[in-house]
């Protein structure tokens, strides 16, 4: 009788310690994000978000702003003649004009920041931690300018570690992508790191008059990235682009 009772113990821990680990390893990886402006999970924001974290944004080839509408459901990004007339539209609501004077309806964000004219984060999505895309009004925490949602892009914290990252694409129409970051410790508080990218291309719109063809590329972003931590409790960001 006791070996009876020492046997179905040992068979229920062993069951139990099994379904632990299968918990475990089934375990989904945390998404963390910024929506409504403090770190949480996303299983705790209790509005509709979409999240374009840096694999996938390597994985599906997105160069661009444009290319999220590939990935994200309910957004659309459409430019014009210029960067300057891009617009964000969620749910089918946005400005929509072709006019850079009229104020966005979609709020996008870099790291915080505001841009009041959505062509300025026309530039290659290039050292991105993650981007996230806030659906419906968001005018409590984001301003009068988030009435049909927002686009927030979350950027990569220089690291405390030497490392670095190149990329080089051709392709037709003369098309050339060039991409590469380094990021490294000035000392043991100060952390620093620099991306940059260029992208250019041919046009595609054959132009029988002068000034060459139309719809070319031909752009270059830069950014630079200073980490501060002067104690426990206080982090510092310095960022221009």
């Amino acid at each position: 009788m006791k070996k009876s009772i020492k046997s179905v113990a040992l068979s229920a821990t062993a069951l139990a310690a099994g379904l632990t680990g299968l918990a475990q390893a089934q375990q989904p990886d945390v998404i963390t994000v910024t929506a409504q402006k403090r770190e949480q999970t996303l299983q705790e924001v209790p509005i509709a978000v979409s999240v374009v974290q840096a694999e996938t944004i390597q994985n599906a080839q997105i160069i661009d702003a444009i290319d999220l509408q590939s990935v994200v459901p309910a957004l659309r990004v459409s430019q014009l003649e210029r960067s300057s007339n891009t617009t964000f539209i969620i749910r089918g609501q946005g400005n929509g004009a072709n006019n850079p004077g009229i104020e966005p309806s979609v709020a996008v964000y870099i790291d915080g920041v505001f841009r009041p004219r959505a062509g300025s984060v026309m530039s290659d999505l290039n050292g991105i931690e993650r981007v996230e895309v806030l659906r419906g009004p968001q005018s409590t925490l984001f301003g009068k300018n988030a009435t049909a949602g927002v686009v927030n892009i979350i950027t990569e914290s220089p690291s405390f570690e030497w490392e670095g990252t190149g990329e080089v694409t051709f392709g037709n129409y003369g098309a050339t992508i060039l991409k590469g970051s380094m990021s490294g410790p000035l000392n043991e508080n100060v952390a620093f790191s620099l991306s940059g990218s260029m992208n250019q291309r041919d046009g595609y719109y054959e132009n029988s008059g002068p000034g060459g063809d139309f719809n070319d590329r031909d752009r270059y972003a830069i950014r630079g990235q200073l980490l501060m931590l002067p104690s426990d409790n206080l982090e510092l960001r310095i960022i221009a682009d």
